[in-house]
């Protein structure tokens, strides 16, 4: 039964407000509850989503938190965007060179969601001159930090996710600081673009 013009009258100015807040709720339930539901079901419930749409890179569960990396830089890595953490060897060989390539295409190819995401060089130490030429002439915006890589290779064994020795990987990292998937060689390109893409859409974070 819906109140018609005249009964609206009736009601009181509490009684208005409380039928307006209840109106409220209901549109913020039907615009955010299912943008949660899937943003849940993508990072903690994967085995719930339907085989078509799963995923393209490597889960990590329970995701590692960002502070096992021991970042150290003078100014802090800036929070609250998606972030491509992109392990760098010093002297960044072939493969090296065409991930940072392929990396830097992905953020592009995400066109207005491009600046919700940003890129961190993880390195191990002191950057080769040919590396540091490299991010200075082709990769400016990308944001070179060094890192405990011990720490975070036994964080992922720890949780079944061992890297493949010198193959170039790339993680994702949550805009909360989680770092929650990582991807081979092999799918760094579209597959993780699109991944990209799926989170940007569902996230109401980042």
């Amino acid at each position: 039964m819906t109140l018609n013009s005249q009964d609206t009258k009736e009601l009181s100015p509490s009684q208005v407000q409380r039928q307006n807040r209840r109106k409220l709720v209901g549109l913020f339930s039907i615009a955010f509850v299912p943008m949660l539901i899937a943003y849940g079901l993508f990072f903690y419930f994967p085995s719930l989503i339907p085989a078509s749409t799963i995923n393209e890179g490597e889960l990590i569960q329970p995701p590692i938190d960002g502070a096992v990396l021991e970042l150290i830089e003078p100014t802090a890595l800036p929070v609250g965007l998606w972030t491509l953490l992109i392990p760098v060897d010093s002297h960044c060989d072939d493969l090296c060179v065409q991930s940072l390539y392929l990396s830097r295409q992905i953020v592009i190819g995400l066109g207005k969601d491009a600046d919700r995401v940003q890129r961190v060089a993880l390195l191990e130490g002191p950057a080769g001159n040919g590396l540091k030429t490299l991010l200075e002439t082709e990769h400016p915006n990308l944001l070179p930090f060094t890192y405990n890589a011990e720490a975070l290779t036994g964080a992922l064994q720890a949780r079944s996710q061992p890297m493949v020795p010198n193959e170039p990987v790339i993680l994702l990292m949550d805009p909360n600081g989680n770092i929650m998937m990582w991807y081979p060689y092999a799918k760094i390109g579209m597959p993780l673009r699109k991944d990209l893409r799926h989170l940007l859409k569902i996230s109401a974070i980042g």
